[in-house]
C-alpha cells in the first residue's frame, strides 16, 4: 500500500472513527443503540493517582450500556504497535470507580437514560485493515507479530471492521458477561457509506480541521446569497467539549484558507465564505491531500520573499 500523505492519513482516521460509530448509532444491521448501547463521551481521559495508581488511560470513544463501560481505541490500519499495546494496557488498567467516575464527569445521567453505575470495564481495540487471514498468514511468518498479538490481547479483546462487512472479534476474551460483550461477540453488520457524525481526528491537525471549517461553513455559502460567516471562537464552540480545538491551529487554518481564495477576513478572527469562493471551497480536502498546511505556508511566504527580493533587485538596476 502506498505511503499515505497527511491529509490523507487524517482523512482516513475519520472515516475509521464514523465507520464505528455507525455501528452504535445508525445504518447498521441493527445498530447497538437498538440494544440500549449509548456513547456518553468520545476522547476522555480516565485519570487515577489514587493509592499509590499511577493510570491515564484516553480511550477514543466510551461504549456504554448501563451496564458495562467499554474502552474502545480505534485504528485505521493493521500494525499493531508498541505504543498499541501501551494504548490498552493502560485501558486494562481502569477500575469500576474509576470509570464511574469519567461518566459522571461526561453528565452521563444527562446524556442517556442511565444512571452511570458500572458493573464491568472492558477494554477493545479496532483494526480496520486486520482480518482472519492477514492473522493468520503474518503469525506463520512473523514470531514478533505473534508476540505483540498476544501482548496486545492480554489488555484487549482485538475486533476488525469493514465497509459493508461486520464488526466483530479476532481475538480476546471479554472479562465479564453481558448484553453489550454478547452483542459484539456476535458481530454487527456495518454498512458501506456511514454518515459523516465526526469530523476531526482525535489530534485535530490542520489539514483535517479545515476540511472540516468549508464542509460545515463554507458548503453553506451556496445557499446564501449574502455569505456565511464564522468566527474563531464559534468554530472552538462547534467542536467542543470533545475537541479543544488549539487557536494556533485555528489561526494556520485561516490563514490557509484566504491564501488559496476559499474565504475572507472581513474582521478581525471573522471570516465570510461566498459563492464565489465555492469552487475553492471544494477543492480544498484536494489541496490538503497534496501539501501540508504548514508547508504550503512556508512555501508561498519563501516564493513572496523571494519575488519581493527580485524586485528590489530590479528597482535597484533600474536606478544605476
Amino acid at each position: 500500500m502506498p505511503s499515505l500523505s497527511a491529509g490523507g492519513r487524517q482523512r482516513r482516521e475519520v472515516n475509521t472513527y464514523n465507520l464505528f460509530y455507525a455501528a452504535v448509532t445508525a445504518r447498521a444491521d441493527p445498530p447497538l443503540s437498538a440494544r440500549g448501547v449509548r456513547i456518553p463521551v468520545m476522547f476522555p481521559v480516565f485519570e487515577d493517582t489514587s493509592e499509590g495508581r499511577d493510570i491515564e488511560a484516553e480511550p477514543d470513544m466510551v461504549l456504554y450500556d448501563g451496564s458495562t463501560c467499554m474502552l474502545c481505541e480505534i485504528k485505521s490500519g493493521h500494525h499493531i504497535n508498541e505504543r498499541d499495546i501501551a494504548q490498552m494496557a493502560e485501558c486494562d488498567k481502569v477500575a469500576i470507580e474509576t470509570a464511574e467516575a469519567e461518566l459522571k464527569n461526561a453528565q452521563v445521567q444527562e446524556k442517556t437514560e442511565y444512571d452511570g453505575t458500572v458493573t464491568a470495564v472492558e477494554s477493545v481495540i479496532v483494526y480496520q485493515d486486520l482480518d482472519e487471514d492477514y492473522i493468520a498468514e503474518t503469525r506463520q511468518e512473523s514470531d514478533d507479530f505473534c508476540d505483540a498479538l498476544d501482548r496486545l490481547t492480554d489488555h484487549a479483546v482485538l475486533l476488525t471492521q469493514d465497509y459493508g462487512g461486520d464488526l466483530r472479534v479476532l481475538a480476546g476474551e471479554f472479562a465479564a458477561e453481558g448484553a453489550l460483550q454478547s452483542a459484539l461477540s456476535a458481530g454487527v453488520s456495518l454498512p458501506e457509506n456511514p454518515p459523516d457524525k465526526i469530523m476531526l481526528t482525535e489530534g485535530m491537525e490542520p489539514e483535517i480541521l479545515a476540511i472540516a471549517v468549508t464542509d460545515i461553513w463554507g458548503e453553506q455559502a451556496l445557499d446564501h446569497d449574502g455569505g456565511v460567516e464564522v468566527t474563531r471562537e464559534q468554530v472552538r464552540d462547534f467542536f467542543a467539549p470533545q475537541h479543544n480545538v488549539n487557536p494556533g491551529d485555528l489561526g494556520l487554518v485561516f490563514e490557509f484558507l484566504q491564501d488559496v481564495g476559499a474565504c475572507e477576513e472581513v474582521d478581525t478572527h471573522r471570516y465570510e465564505f461566498r459563492r464565489e469562493h465555492m469552487s475553492t471551497i471544494l477543492r480544498v480536502e484536494e489541496l490538503v491531500m497534496e501539501q501540508r498546511v504548514e508547508d504550503y505556508l512556508r512555501a508561498d511566504d519563501q516564493a513572496t520573499f523571494e519575488a519581493f527580493g527580485d524586485s528590489d533587485a530590479s528597482d535597484t538596476t533600474q536606478g544605476e
